[in-house]
């Protein structure tokens, strides 16, 4: 199969793809000897028309056994590609640092690569990567959110039988979006005569990693649930600290709950030295101007309010609030240069051995812009996302979840995540709720990196789940 691309690929031509290399790297002192494995997944219509390919990169041990653990690990957007988790966390490679920590044009070994433990395969929805939506008229088919999570579900299938790896535990990693694409997969892969796809496969899922969840779904009001986030970042932008972090986060947390809460739910009623004792708390947990807190009835008005008004002078990074724009220059949500668009193409594809005239895309607005976040009815219910995960860990006695947040991430914040999982129902012995010094990305830190490296191989190893 050969065909020319539609737009926005239209430079581009479709040939379907395998491309496989040998590799070694030390991991915890001893060589791991692996393979690379780059591969196109190409979904067809009834009449045998290609309609969609995605593009998945598998690192697998030499010679491993057929009960190994593999992971699938994805990114979000939904028109994100995987290279973030692949090149800063989870590949056998990451983007090389300068000596000021900056990204660099290079690659270097990643010491705290889980290939020891399992096999790694980065799967790319259609449309960012080089996975390609093949004929447009089929957008609707695999940008929703029930479409994306059962084409990567029949890719995860796809991918065992072709690398014969039934008996294998499988283990799925989300970021961001890709959190709800994790919880929707685990319902189409399991055996209900209620799952979305109605194929009923009934393949189990042994553990699933939630990082940066974003489930929107209602829940308290803002300033309860980003005070985690607010107090990490205002503890980290203060030139005298009172404390260690982890205790002025833990002392927010408490006011939080025991006094604004209260206030809160007196509104109105609230009296005035109680709004103004409240206001003057506020100020200091955050560094927002009391006065605001008075104005709003001691409520959070957006997130935004918070990016401007916490640090005199300056706006924050809605993905790492560590980072800082003066409030006279141009704030740049996604900054200037991208160094992972340069490294998988210039450097990982040729150490693959991926040979084709298809740029590998970090992202695709276009993909965000056509999703339908609709999602299909199942008998006479709509399931939320976590209502998704809930199943499978009712269905799967061992399936164990980890959620995942960074402490200076603004867009899905770290409260908001501690709320949904006390309110979902999950079975509380089979999951841990971590946070972590880092952004968006909980790796954005080396400590960051390392503490949630370390909790995912707990999981791979069955040590016992805390939630501390």
């Amino acid at each position: 199969m050969n065909m020319t691309l539609p737009e926005p690929f239209s430079a581009e031509t479709f040939v379907p793809g395998r491309f496989e290399a040998a590799h070694t790297l030390t991991l915890r002192g001893k060589p791991v000897a692996f393979r690379s494995v780059a591969e196109d997944f190409v979904f067809r219509a009834p009449d045998d028309a290609p309609e969609a390919a995605l593009f998945a990169i598998s690192y697998i041990a030499t010679d491993a056994p057929a009960n190994r653990p593999v992971m699938f690990l994805w990114n979000g957007g939904p028109g994100s590609a995987t290279s973030t988790l692949h090149l800063e966390c989870f590949g056998p490679w990451g983007i090389r640092r300068d000596m000021d920590g900056r990204p660099d044009y290079g690659l270097e070994d990643n010491a705290d690569c889980l290939l020891d433990l399992c096999d790694l395969v980065f799967v790319d929805p259609a449309g960012v990567g080089l996975s390609r939506l093949l004929k447009p008229e089929k957008a609707a088919k695999y940008y929703s959110v029930d479409g994306d999570a059962r084409s990567t579900a029949f890719l995860i299938i796809e991918w065992l039988r072709r690398h014969r790896r039934w008996n294998s535990p499988v283990y799925l990693c989300g970021e961001s979006y890709g959190t709800v694409r994790a919880c929707r997969v685990i319902a189409e892969l399991g055996r209900s005569p209620y799952s979305e796809s109605r194929m009923v496969p009934g393949l189990p899922v042994s553990g699933v990693i939630l990082i940066g969840l974003a489930v929107a779904e209602s829940g308290q009001d803002l300033a309860l649930s980003m005070m985690p986030a607010m107090a990490a970042t205002h503890w980290y932008h203060l030139a005298e600290k009172p404390c260690g972090q982890a205790d002025f986060v833990r002392g927010a947390c408490d006011f939080a709950r025991r006094e604004l809460l209260p206030a809160l739910y007196d509104g109105d009623l609230v009296a005035d030295d109680v709004k103004r004792h409240a206001a003057e708390r506020l100020q200091a947990f955050t560094g927002m101007p009391a006065e605001y807190f008075m104005a709003s009835g001691l409520r959070l008005l957006s997130a935004d309010d918070f990016r401007r008004q916490s640090l005199p002078g300056y706006t924050l990074d809605l993905y790492d609030a560590r980072l800082k724009t003066p409030a006279g220059e141009t704030y740049r949500l996604l900054g200037g240069d991208n160094m992972p668009l340069q490294v998988m193409n210039g450097l990982l594809l040729p150490r693959l051995n991926v040979r084709t005239d298809r740029l590998y895309y970090t992202g695709n607005i276009n993909v965000n812009l056509q999703f339908s976040m609709d999602t299909e009815d199942v008998g006479e219910h709509r399931r939320t996302h976590l209502e998704c995960l809930k199943d499978g860990m009712e269905r799967t006695a061992c399936m164990r979840a980890l959620f995942a947040s960074g402490l200076y991430d603004l867009c899905t914040h770290a409260g908001w995540t501690r709320y949904l999982v006390a309110h979902a129902g999950l079975p509380r012995e089979r999951v841990r709720v971590r946070e972590y010094p880092g952004g968006h990305g909980v790796y954005s830190t080396l400590e960051g990196k390392s503490a949630f490296l370390q909790d995912v191989r707990d999981m791979l190893e069955h040590k016992e789940n805390s939630n501390e």
